[in-house]
């Protein structure tokens, strides 16, 4: 300890004693931040507004009830008058007094007294506001052994009029269940369609996920090196054949997709006979349509990224140090040109800083533009290369790798909330929504897991699959495949769980499932039916979370 003080070293206690006052000073610090005041839950107003929340939450509207009950009125003015009095009612020995009997603002407190009633019967206070037809539950009491009963509270609004408004005192004499009610039945039908929508969801974020996954996966991809020529060349090619079967998709489909076309209509009505599975039928022909242009430009581009490799590969192995060198120079002014283009051309069109003020509205005249400094560009890039071997090859699976996990950790940094209410203003309200937006966030979690996995399995079995000269995809499929199957299951499973409990929350952005009518009836503080809706969710969610713990312990 000595010779570590003298060669200018912090004895381990010191180092200690810094860390804990660095954490002292930052929590106390964010206790400022946060502004926690452990004062304010001790509020007796507060704490009466928990307990009457808990006891709301507590009675959840799951069955119907015939009920008999008798109706006491009472007048309630909005807002205050200069002389403020207390209203008092007597009808058949019931006897009620309101004090006072007006609100100006929701913090001002009402009593209600009265006598008369039957012995512990149940006694609600509702509120049909000026200009509403449903009433509002603003407080609960029971009667007492003599039929007194007291309550104080404050009402959720201020509706201002001119004329008095009622509160009802409503005393229940008799209650019978008689099967369950509306709210049951709506919550059903809400969590079956939250139950799908999670399901759709990460089905569709599955199949995205899984081709993406060994792409994300370093130890794949590390290996995979080309020479420049090869990258350059599939580069040139790309709008060439991508651009060019992207045309040739939308020609296709364009009359098919048109205001004009008939044939799509015509599909619709022939089908509706068959219900659910006609609809189904032809939603999959219409996405057929909708994504063929898209398809087919993926594939012109794989296609010129497979031609140009090719004629890369052989022009590096068969020309001349000298010869090759003139064609890397070549190719990667160009290949460096097009990329250059393509990425201008992106960030104008999404507007990035508001840049598209600033350039032409024409594709070709803002191509004009972009070429210029995409040349440049290319002869710094043709430049630099000249400074490796011509036949160099150049890690490209690892840029591929790069891009991707950098699409995934960006993408799955957006909330799904945030998603749901872009999807909402795209496609408008409703479960379509949802379902976007939870398959985006599961394409990017899952192919973050499942590249990990990936990144993981014994490498054993891929040294052996390529000891007999198998090539990239053939040591996927027989030597990373089988190893990663079960965890992949296993995940999608999983999956599946987190998505329902999602929905619930892009709900509240309105995209659709069981979450909307939970919002629904929180903003309407219809705390009874809100906990109906809870109540499903938490089944839902134990019972998938039980099916997923067994299925991953089966598997795994």
């Amino acid at each position: 300890m000595k010779n570590e003080n003298k060669n200018g070293r912090f004895p381990r206690w010191l180092k200690t004693a810094v860390i804990l006052l660095v954490l002292f000073l930052l929590y106390a610090y964010g206790l400022q931040v946060t502004r926690v005041n452990l004062a304010e839950p001790l509020e007796p107003q507060r704490q009466e507004n928990l307990v009457s929340l808990i006891r709301s939450f507590a009675r959840p509207d799951i069955f119907a009830y015939e009920t008999e009950t008798r109706r006491t009125a009472v007048s309630l003015r909005m807002p205050c008058p200069e002389e403020i009095r207390g209203s008092q009612v007597s009808i058949e020995g019931r006897q009620l007094l309101l004090v006072p009997n007006c609100v100006t603002t929701t913090q001002d407190p009402i009593t209600i007294t009265g006598s008369g009633f039957l012995p512990n019967a149940d006694i609600l206070v509702a509120w049909t506001p000026t200009g509403s037809t449903s009433t509002r539950r603003v407080a609960d009491l029971k009667a007492s052994e003599t039929g007194e009963v007291a309550v104080t509270f404050t009402m959720p609004d201020v509706r201002p009029s001119e004329e008095p408004q009622t509160l009802e005192v409503v005393e229940v004499i008799d209650r019978n269940i008689v099967g369950l009610s509306e709210t049951t039945y709506e919550a059903l039908d809400k969590i079956v369609e939250t139950i799908l929508m999670a399901l759709m969801a990460s089905t569709i974020g599955t199949l995205i996920s899984i081709p993406l996954s060994f792409v994300a996966a370093r130890n794949l991809m590390q290996n995979v090196k080309a020479p420049i020529a090869s990258i350059m060349s599939g580069l040139i090619l790309l709008p060439i054949f991508g651009g060019g079967a992207y045309w040739l998709g939308q020609l296709l489909v364009g009359p098919l997709l048109s205001p004009e076309a008939t044939m799509l209509p015509a599909l619709q009505d022939s089908l509706t006979a068959l219900g659910f599975v006609g609809n189904f039928i032809f939603v999959l022909i219409e996405l057929l349509f909708l994504l063929l242009p898209l398809t087919l430009g993926l594939l012109g581009a794989l296609l010129a990224n497979l031609i140009g490799s090719r004629l890369g590969e052989q022009a590096t192995m068969r020309l001349p140090e000298g010869t090759l060198r003139i064609l890397n120079f070549g190719t990667t002014v160009g290949g460096t040109a097009v990329l250059f283009i393509l990425l201008a051309y992106g960030v104008v069109w999404i507007n990035v800083l508001g840049i598209r003020e600033f350039v032409p509205e024409g594709f070709w005249a803002q191509i004009g533009i972009y070429l210029w400094p995409g040349l440049v560009l290319g002869v710094l890039a043709a430049l630099w290369t000249l400074r490796a071997p011509a036949k160099h090859h150049y890690p490209i699976g690892l840029v591929v790798y790069n891009v991707t996990r950098t699409i995934f950790n960006a993408v799955r940094s957006i909330e799904p909330l945030m998603m749901g209410f872009v999807f909402v203003v795209w496609v408008g309200l409703g479960p379509f929504a949802g379902i976007m937006a939870l398959t985006l966030h599961s394409m990017a979690d899952l192919g973050k897991l499942f590249s990990e996995e990936v990144e993981n399995i014994d490498e054993g079995p891929v040294e052996a699959i390529t000891a007999t000269g198998a090539s990239q995809l053939q040591r996927i499929v027989y030597a990373v495949i089988p190893q990663v199957t079960p965890h992949y299951i296993a995940y999608i499973f999983y999956r599946w769980d987190i998505n329902v409990r999602m929905s619930t929350i892009i709900g509240f952005v309105g995209g659709g499932g069981i979450g909307f009518v939970l919002q629904r009836n929180i903003n309407q503080i219809l705390y009874t039916r809100a906990s109906v809706m809870v109540i499903a969710i938490a089944i839902v969610v134990i019972v998938l979370d039980n099916i997923s713990a067994r299925v991953r312990s089966r598997i795994i």
